[in-house]
């Protein structure tokens, strides 16, 4: 028996498929998705590799290595899984590799007893003084030794995900002897789930009732005719679209029919896990980056053992390794952490319709604000459009009023919240009512400038202003003002005068959560206040934690980032205000438009949900723009026409493709220079017989110019759809050279930053 095996780490040149020999011993338990070490190259070098079939014949007169070892005792890989890596390949420009590391978590291996490296600080008095006299120089590094000096030893895994490092944090702290580590042996838990009290689905609206039934009607047809359907379940806040998607899902899994569902924020998903959980009890699995990598190797397992019919999760469980897919849902589908940053740079949305179309599955997006493109299809026949007009119940839409900030301003009120808003928080809270406030900007400012000469200070390694924070006393430091670089991680501490003239007339402009809720807090006294944004957030529970003292009226008021924003349900809110909401316009990026309206329209949804009005109060400077107004009205149609109409003239998306190639490097003139030489070679491509009809716009400095160092220049490309401008582009530059240089390719960028 033979075996073809694509490898885990290879680059582009070694990427392809290879021939292997099976050992006897190995043949009743090796199959295709198997997990393997073979030997690689002219020095027999073990290496992993992924099992795409067995062959009873090798099919090559060359000799034939045998493969080595078996790494797991079943299959890591289903056969469509297998199928969606040669596609992504295609299409992203990745390798097998690249593309199958995606769908199989990095703890696969680890089983039983095993020793965890912990991570703990050899002096907490000294780490403790290093922090307080400002000498911890970069965020990742801050709260890496807060987190050790709260808990004292954290297993390496968890500290890398609950503070948000990569392992080369860790490795300059060591190096600084900040850390230190040792091992310590714990026993892996079976996985096994507690059990959950289920309740009945609730009884559906019209509207709801109607979108049921289409949907029930074409996962028959899919189990039964082989047939392809895409929903965009397109519903007003508060209209009821998670129970369409758990009643939904039930008949799915009544079909025998596996079913993901996926979730924008890891902040909503303690709430979908929560209503997920009580339909359908251990029956469903979790999947999300802030698991422990020994969490998620349960909850993968699990799905492999098809103990498990539904999966919920963030964006990478669209890859969940579920037999029999049938039903794919996403959830405020328009998102835009629905794309990967990182290579390969593949969206949920798309591998949700790859998945769809190979597994015959139903595939449902579901948003009060749905995507441009998404919305388009509807448009065309290429998806079924189905409507939830009315909010569940008695609730109503809120009443929304814009204030103009200016108007604000000339009558001598300064503070960020407005009169209005002023008055309904305070007859709010008078009616034990809640109130949540929006802003989309974390810290305490957004920037300091000198108001003498103008000057921004900015990042020394990064092309942005630096953003001021308030770093929060804790038992052994002391509370702390600061700069912080929101790209790399910087810190610098505040000038008390200007760099550039030496004026003291420098101060802080541009209020952030922080300053929000310091003002709140001064402001509405007794009024207590929760704030959730990335600051507060880094523990692996902290978001389900601040959701459920919310929940419990343990805070009269929720301000935060737009991990508010959106999809989260609280009957008590009648009190939303939306400030600077400006802030979200004029950007350098065809898509703002789009964002700001969903982010306005998503955190004015959240009032009003239960027996009582609710009220919505956005402020801003520009008060006559069409997404803001739009947004006012809750008129997701009136934007989307006058969007559709910018998009069409400027054959930007869904009336042309956009890809991003971007170089970048220490030296700004070798990256000019490579960028010079990359956009002649597409020029000499593009004269070439039957290639596609390619724009190639100048290259330049990218908005974003320099970040964390590297210079940073791009070019734009457009093209009829996104499959030939991956295909022109990957086959152009797929061999060319730019060592020490990085070259990124991105095919329908969410940023063109």
């Amino acid at each position: 028996m033979f075996c073809r095996v694509v490898l885990k780490e290879a680059t582009r040149a070694f990427d392809r498929e290879y021939t292997y020999a099976v050992p006897p011993e190995m043949t009743p338990c090796l199959t295709s998705g198997s997990w393997v070490e073979i030997p690689f190259g002219t020095g027999n070098r073990l290496v992993q590799a992924f099992v795409l079939s067995v062959e009873s014949e090798s099919g090559t007169d060359f000799h034939v290595k045998s493969v080595q070892r078996l790494l797991s005792d079943r299959p890591v890989l289903r056969r469509d899984q297998l199928q969606l890596s040669g596609l992504m390949r295609q299409r992203y420009g990745c390798t097998y590799g690249d593309a199958l590391r995606l769908m199989v978590p990095s703890a696969v291996a680890a089983v039983g007893d095993k020793l965890v490296r912990m991570a703990e600080l050899p002096d907490p008095a000294e780490a403790a003084r290093r922090l307080n006299d400002g000498e911890i120089d970069r965020i990742g590094h801050q709260r890496v030794i807060e987190m050790l000096l709260e808990y004292g030893a954290v297993p390496v895994p968890e500290l890398m995900h609950a503070c948000q490092v990569s392992r080369a944090v860790l490795k300059t702290l060591e190096k600084k002897d900040l850390i230190s580590y040792f091992k310590q042996e714990v026993r892996r838990t079976g996985g096994e789930e507690a059990e959950y009290e289920t309740v009945p689905d609730f009884v559906p609206n019209e509207g709801q009732a109607a979108a049921i039934a289409r949907i029930h009607q074409a996962l028959a047809a899919s189990a039964d005719d082989s047939q392809l359907a895409e929903f965009v379940l397109f519903g007003i806040t508060g209209s009821g679209k998670t129970e369409v998607y758990l009643q939904t899902a039930r008949l799915a899994t009544q079909l025998g029919r596996g079913v993901i569902i996926l979730v924008p924020e890891i902040s909503l998903t303690p709430q979908m896990v929560a209503r997920i959980r009580s339909r359908f009890g251990s029956g469903a699995a979790v999947l999300h980056s802030r698991l422990t990598p020994a969490e998620r190797y349960e909850q993968w397992q699990r799905i492999l053992r098809e103990e498990v019919s539904v999966v919920v999760g963030a964006r990478s469980a669209i890859f969940a390794p579920l037999k029999n897919l049938g039903l794919i849902i996403i959830d405020e589908e328009q998102e835009t952490t629905y794309k990967s940053e990182t290579h390969p740079r593949y969206h949920a949305r798309d591998i949700a319709r790859l998945r769809c179309r190979e597994m015959d599955a139903v595939l449902v997006l579901g948003s009060a604000t749905p995507a441009i493109e998404t919305f388009y299809r509807t448009t065309t026949g290429q998806a079924t459009l189905l409507r939830l007009d009315q909010r569940i119940g008695d609730s109503q839409l809120p009443q929304t009023q814009i204030v103009d900030m200016r108007l604000e301003l000339r009558e001598g009120n300064r503070s960020v919240f407005s009169r209005p808003l002023d008055r309904a928080l305070r007859g709010a809270f008078s009616s034990r009512k809640q109130a949540m406030l929006f802003i989309n900007r974390r810290g305490m400012a957004g920037f300091m400038l000198c108001r003498q000469c103008g000057h921004v200070i900015k990042c020394r390694t990064c092309s942005v202003s630096m953003t001021c924070h308030v770093r929060p006393a804790t038992t052994v430091t002391r509370e702390q003002l600061q700069l912080v670089c929101h790209y790399c991680g910087k810190i610098a501490q505040p000038p008390s005068r200007c760099p550039v003239c030496g004026s003291e007339r420098i101060g802080r402009f541009g209020a952030g959560t922080q300053q929000v809720e310091k003002l709140f807090l001064e402001e509405f006294a007794p009024a207590t206040a929760i704030r959730m944004d990335q600051d507060t957030t880094t523990g692996r529970q902290s978001h389900a934690q601040l959701l459920d003292q919310f929940a419990r009226h343990e805070a009269d008021v929720l301000i935060g980032t737009q991990m508010i924003a959106k999809g989260h349900d609280y009957p008590n809110v009648t009190v939303v205000g939306i400030l600077s909401a400006d802030l979200m316009l004029g950007l350098s990026d065809f898509r703002s438009s789009e964002r700001a309206f969903a982010l306005i329209t998503q955190a004015a949804g959240r009032a009003g949900r239960g027996e009582h009005a609710g009220e919505v109060f956005i402020q801003a400077y520009n008060t006559d723009d069409y997404a803001i107004t739009a947004a006012a009205a809750q008129d997701y149609e009136r934007f989307y026409q006058q969007e559709i109409a910018f998009r069409k003239a400027m054959h930007y998306p869904p009336f042309g493709a956009i890809a991003l190639v971007l170089v970048s490097g220490q030296n700004e003139k070798a990256v000019r220079d490579k960028m010079a030489q990359v956009h002649a070679l597409l020029l000499a491509r593009l004269r070439e017989p039957a290639t596609p009809a390619i724009e190639l716009l100048e290259p330049g400095r990218a908005p974003l110019y320099q970040l964390r160092g590297r210079y940073r220049y791009r070019m734009i490309i457009k093209g009829k759809d996104n499959a030939s401008l991956a295909q022109f582009l990957h086959s152009a530059l797929d061999r060319i050279d730019l060592a020490p240089l990085s070259l990124t390719i991105d095919v329908d960028p969410y940023s063109l930053l």
